[in-house]
């Protein structure tokens, strides 16, 4: 109660302590209430105390309490249906019932007495019988890509990814704190099933802990494999110092990420990466190479001997070239040739 006697409700401060408003009370309190009993006859002032009141439930913190998440689930909503967090929970509802709610319910079980708010949980409700759907459905309209790396190693290039992906319009989900665990595991998938990209930042080593991970519990693991169950858009971004294991390490659900075309990444290059990296998002290039482009690179591997020096040859030419004076247009294709001769070698 100390926070409203701050605010100017000092007067008041005797009539709470008489009738022991703690802080549950406090939560369910209605004007009502703070009308007759609490005698707070000033309609004006009882206008005040509850749009405090409900401030106070928007950020109030029900973790403790809430075990389904329900108060996640209403903020991403809306932040208004957050007030009704804590009588939803003391009525025993959980994220589950939702859909089961009928209009008279959200009224007397809810105390959801603003038929806009009614309205609002309505319309969310009926586009989905499952409440992971609707969640999957909000949070797809604030996620295009879901970065995932390793932390010990990753940590510095996916946020770089991040902020470069952000400058260009992009709206970007990268998840900084995986240790944790329970409820925590699954918003993060859901998060993976929001975006419509996916990319995976391979750096030194980043792989090795997927070695006979048959129980899948590697995040890395996990979140690879979302991805694929949910037919993401799957784009590798690969240090410098990356190489893959054999494929026989890996899992076999996840094996297949080996033959994924993607982005070999060079810091000083960093534009020209992030112009493939975009290309690859809109579609423009291919993830996976055909089987022509397949045999072709087992062919140029084994028995050309000559092709691995002229692209040794060309990378010293783009090296040379870019020191003297060119046009910003060859400027261009040089760091794009650059970009490309790297990830072929």
């Amino acid at each position: 109660m100390y926070k409203f006697v701050q605010i100017g409700f000092e007067s008041y401060a005797d009539a709470f302590a008489k009738h022991m408003v703690d802080g549950d009370l406090l939560l369910l309190l209605t004007e009502k209430e703070l009308e007759q009993d609490l005698q707070m006859s000033s309609a004006l002032l009882r206008k005040r105390f509850i749009r405090e009141l409900e401030s106070l439930k928007i950020a109030a913190d029900y973790g403790s309490v809430d075990e389904s998440q329900l108060d996640q689930f209403l903020m991403s909503l809306s932040p208004e249906l957050s007030v009704y967090t804590y009588q939803m929970l003391g009525m025993g509802l959980n994220r589950n019932l939702l859909p089961s709610l009928t209009d008279e319910m959200m009224k007397t079980v809810c105390g959801m007495h603003n038929p806009i708010h009614r309205l609002k949980l309505r319309q969310a409700l009926q586009d989905s019988k499952h409440i992971d759907d609707i969640e999957v459905a909000i949070l797809s309209k604030q996620i295009d890509v879901f970065i995932s790396y390793r932390r010990s190693t990753g940590n510095q290039l996916a946020s770089l990814i991040k902020v470069l992906l952000q400058l260009r319009g992009y709206k970007v989900f990268i998840d900084v704190d995986k240790l944790y665990a329970g409820k925590f595991d699954s918003s993060l998938l859901k998060n993976i099933q929001a975006a419509k990209h996916f990319i995976l930042v391979l750096t030194p080593n980043s792989l090795d802990r997927l070695f006979n991970d048959h129980n899948c519990e590697d995040w890395i693991h996990k979140e690879l494999r979302c991805a694929f169950d949910h037919h993401k858009n799957v784009i590798p971004i690969f240090d410098q110092h990356f190489d893959f294991p054999a494929d026989t390490d890996l899992p076999a659900d996840i094996r297949h990420i080996t033959r994924y075309n993607g982005v070999r990444w060079v810091h000083d290059y960093q534009e020209a990466c992030m112009d493939k990296v975009e290309r690859f998002i809109k579609g423009e290039l291919n993830r996976t190479p055909s089987i022509g482009q397949q045999q072709a690179s087992v062919t140029s591997s084994t028995s050309n001997g000559t092709q691995q020096r002229k692209i040794s040859a060309r990378w010293s030419i783009a090296k040379t070239t870019q020191k003297c004076s060119v046009t910003r247009q060859q400027h261009n294709e040089i760091s794009n040739n650059r970009c490309m001769v790297i990830f072929l070698k």
